[in-house]
This record gives C-alpha cells, structure tokens and sequence, in this order.
C-alpha cells in the first residue's frame, strides 16, 4: 500500500469520529468506543485525532457544546440556566458559567443582556457606527477548495472540520478560509439551506478526495468584519442589510455572501474570533 492511499485510509477513519461527534454532541462516548469507530487502537486514537484535527476530543466536544449554549441564551426565551449547563455537558451552574466566562468574555446571564441590547439597538438604528464597512476590490477571481454543506448555517463548522482534515499537510502557510452562503436563511427554509467551507488553494494543484473546486468571484466588496462568536453573525448582517446598505450608494450584485475567517476556532476563544463578511455590491443606479 502507498503511503498516499494510506494517509487517505487516516483521513477517512477520523473523518468518522468528526462527523459522530457533531451528530451527537450530547453523547459522551469513551475514547475506546470512538477509537473503535475509527478502527485504530485505543492506545494510539487519541493522539492521531489530536494530530489531525488540531484538538482534543473533549475540546472538540466543548466548543461545540459550548456555541450551542451561546445560540440558546440569544433566543427571546431562553431555557433556566442550570438546563443549559446541563445540556452543555456542566453538572452545576457554576462550572458553566467559568467555561463559559473563559470562551465568550462574559458570564451567560450579562452575555445574554449585552446581545439583546444590541439587536434592540440595532432595530431602532441607534448602533449605526457599531460597524463600519469598508470597499474592497477583488481583482482577480481566487481560487479555493471546497467542502459542501446543506442545511443550518450554524452546522456548517462540521463541513470545516471536514476539510481541514481532508486538507492535511496540503496547504500553504498563507492559506485562507471563506464560507459561502448562497441562500437567505430568512426565506429558505433551514434545511434547505446551501453553503460551502472553503479554503484558498492553487487551480492547478491535485484535487484532494471528496472535496470540490470552486472560486470566489473577482468584483467589489462591501467588508464588514466582526469580533466575537460566529452565533452573533446574525446581528451583523441585520444591521449591514436592514440599517447601512439602505442609506448606502450601493447595491447588492447577484452573488453569494462570502466570510472570511481571520483565525481559527480551535486555537482561539469564541469571543475574539475575527470574521469578515464580504456582501458582494454594485454602484446604486
């Protein structure tokens, strides 16, 4: 056997454990039991997924537990805060609220006060200079890999898990990662939804397996970028659409919204990921 068909046979086998545990992130599965899943050995498993994915199993586990919580407390009711903590995996409120303190920057209850401040704020214009976006031009279409995603745009980090390790010693130092999100969550229904995880790659470089080509187009962009955890997303893009594009002299082109991810979730805490959103634009006629 090759080494290439070797590192693929690798590729796939974590590739199982990435997908059970974002299927299941309430499961808390032993390491022998996902070692089992991946067919490597029990004393070996944890350090490959670790090699590969760039995280620990229970990192995984917590990040993802963790944005979920973060979306429950943005919800006009949210749920007690012990169930939360408890959904999250936290036997107490406590352990809950240091976690999520660490992650967000804010323990959940004034976390939860400051994102409905802000989106009252955002609905009555008040927070007009909350953002402030900026004209890009992009000359030349850019290249890029991709791994497809159908459904909740909030899942679409299961699509990124996927290519990063698809991706594996393939990529240049300066490789760049974009999301595409081709549907209006507003209008399409969510499991309808169509996306794409994407990452900067060379048009004439090997195709790696179960992954895609596809470019972003060249044109003008309207940047807006955004501190803070991908759930608040959102609040951006209401305020960028319903508040500053309105006054603007521009319009929107037909093409998709493109988002630049400046760092990476797994190295960095929810509360200081940086996120571009390219909202593609022409002159107002």
């Amino acid at each position: 056997m090759t080494s290439q068909n070797s590192s693929k046979r690798y590729i796939s086998r974590i590739l199982r454990v990435v997908q059970y545990l974002w299927q299941h992130p309430d499961d808390d599965v032993p390491l022998a039991v996902l070692a089992e899943l991946a067919h490597f050995s029990p004393c070996h498993f944890h350090r490959l997924y670790h090699a590969v994915t760039g995280e620990t199993v229970v990192q995984t586990r917590q990040r993802l537990r963790l944005a979920r919580a973060a979306l429950q407390l943005q919800q006009p009711q949210p749920q007690v805060l012990l169930q939360v903590a408890r959904r999250a995996g936290y036997g107490s409120s406590a352990a809950f609220v240091r976690a999520f303190r660490q992650a967000y920057g804010l323990p959940p209850a004034a976390y939860r006060r400051q994102r409905m401040a802000f989106l009252q704020s955002a609905i009555h214009e008040e927070n007009r200079m909350h953002y402030q976006p900026q004209l890009r031009q992009l000359a030349t279409p850019l290249a890029v890999l991709c791994c497809p995603h159908r459904g909740s745009y909030m899942q679409i980090g299961q699509a990124f898990d996927s290519l990063n390790v698809r991706t594996l010693n393939l990529l240049a130092a300066d490789a760049r990662w974009f999301g595409i999100y081709y549907d209006d969550p507003q209008s399409v229904p969510e499991a309808e939804l169509r996306a794409a995880a994407c990452v900067s790659y060379p048009a004439e470089a090997p195709l790696p397996d179960g992954l895609q080509r596809d470019t972003i187009a060249a044109g003008d962009y309207l940047v807006l970028t955004h501190r803070g955890p991908y759930s608040e997303l959102a609040a951006a893009y209401q305020w960028l659409y319903g508040v500053w594009l309105p006054q603007s002299e521009w319009q929107l082109a037909p093409a998709p919204c493109i988002e630049a991810y400046l760092n990476s979730p797994q190295s960095t805490a929810p509360k200081d990921l940086l996120t571009e959103i390219w909202t593609p634009v022409l002159p107002r006629g």
